[in-house]
């Protein structure tokens, strides 16, 4: 870790009730984090609000935003039966703390083994009883009026679509497969603009439960990072999570989802619209990243080759194919 950012991370540690030990550079993508020892050696989670994309909006980051991101996870660590990141006031009894023009935040570090995708049937089954849970509670949550998020809307799916013609015209994807992606995604949007935004079927969600964000200890699933987390469809956060399960343990995630949390009638071809709009809405997070040319036209191939194209040609796939780590 350089001086500079040691620095930075010290200075915000000290508007904190925090004896620190050691600091350690953990990673930057949409916040740079450092993993905190204090003396007695309780670990926490130090977030500073800048990201490595150029494409992260400033509505996730502002400071009503982080505010109601904390008061989420606060009503979710009292409240929800889950093990989330709890957050950590400063010593002016405030969740985010600003110096020098950047917002930081505090957190309890949560433990857990991370994995790089799921391949197996139990811990297929412990994220859908944990998303479960997470959605049972958040349709009986009321925000308080000060609580703003973002939300997963059709829209965001057409900015990406928008920026994938782009890409065509450019020669940076292939024209053959943004005309597949295209399809699959306006598909997808119709199939949202149908659906009501209603308590079982809308609210609060994570909006990245992939695996860098689940964590596996005591023989469940814990969840971290909630810095996507705004209002959408309850399965869109399944959307984003089963490109990671093999297709032959995905069952598994919805068994132990439903018994937590209701799933629609036809939730299986609402869910497949649902993995086409998140991996399409997650694009316009990778277009700010500064090496996405080097991985991202080979990624959205292997998309319109597979589950796209099944989905633009309305074949099922959710429970068949090859996952994209084969």
């Amino acid at each position: 870790m350089s001086d500079a950012l040691e620095l930075s991370a010290r200075q915000f540690l000290s508007f904190y009730p925090v004896r620190v030990q050691t600091v350690e550079l953990v990673g930057q993508s949409a916040n740079t984090v450092f993993k905190v020892t204090d003396m007695e050696q309780k670990r926490y989670s130090l977030r500073l609000h800048h990201s490595k994309s150029e494409g992260l909006e400033g509505c996730w980051t502002d400071l009503p935003a982080l505010r109601s991101e904390m008061m989420w996870l606060d009503a979710l660590s009292a409240e929800a039966g889950l093990v989330v990141p709890i957050p950590v006031k400063n010593g002016d009894g405030e969740w985010v703390t600003v110096a020098e023009g950047l917002a930081g935040t505090l957190l309890e570090w949560v433990e857990g083994e991370q994995k790089p995708f799921i391949p197996h049937a139990d811990d297929a089954g412990r994220i859908g009883r944990m998303l479960g849970l997470l959605h049972r509670y958040a349709s009986g949550w009321m925000p308080p009026e000060s609580f703003v998020r973002p939300a997963f809307v059709g829209e965001r799916i057409g900015q990406a679509l928008t920026k994938l013609e782009g890409l065509a015209e450019a020669g940076q994807v292939a024209a053959e497969d943004a005309v597949v992606l295209q399809a699959a995604g306006q598909r997808a949007v119709a199939m949202m603009d149908t659906l009501g935004r209603t308590p079982d079927h809308w609210g609060l969600i994570h909006g990245d439960a992939i695996p860098c964000n689940l964590l596996f200890a005591a023989g469940g699933c814990r969840l971290i990072d909630f810095g996507a987390c705004g209002f959408g469809y309850y399965l869109f956060d399944l959307g984003w999570t089963c490109p990671y399960i093999h297709p032959s343990f995905r069952k598994q995630l919805l068994e132990e989802y439903a018994a937590e949390f209701w799933l629609p009638e036809g939730h299986v071809e609402l869910l497949e619209g649902f993995f086409v709009a998140a991996q399409l809405e997650t694009m316009n997070f990778w277009l700010g990243l500064p090496d996405h040319g080097e991985w991202l036209p080979g990624h959205l191939a292997r998309l319109a080759a597979r589950e796209f194209a099944r989905y633009a040609a309305g074949e099922p796939f959710l429970y068949g194919g090859t996952p994209y780590w084969e």
